[in-house]
């Protein structure tokens, strides 16, 4: 059984984690905004967004070690990457998702 200290930490990163997460999807909308064109709109919207949110219940509900939230944290860099090998702005996004994976992998072993 974990102490109360470990599970208040493991409370904070889960926060600290959902809070990077949702910064992360402000920053991909952002980007998503004209004059970019239609298809990277389409590829952050339909792809670098929906793993972002679909990585959030798990931390949620505190499911830190899911297989699933490093897949969808994965998918996300891997689409962005590609974005930014044409448009140098993608990279502080691309700098964010490798953040936030580092963290849950983090949290993951905290569990």
């Amino acid at each position: 059984m974990s102490s109360s200290f470990e599970a208040f930490e493991s409370k904070r990163v889960q926060n600290e984690l959902l809070d990077a997460i949702e910064a992360a999807v402000r920053m991909a909308e952002e980007l998503s905004w004209p004059p970019q064109p239609i298809y990277v709109s389409n590829r952050i919207r339909e792809e670098i967004i929906p793993a972002l949110y679909d990585a959030k219940p798990y931390i949620e509900v505190g499911q830190v070690n899911e297989p699933a939230i490093r897949q969808r944290l994965s998918d996300a860099r891997l689409v962005t990457a590609a974005l930014s090998t044409e448009d140098m702005t993608f990279e502080r996004l691309f700098s964010r998702l490798r953040a936030i994976s580092e963290e849950a992998d983090n949290a993951a072993k905290l569990e």
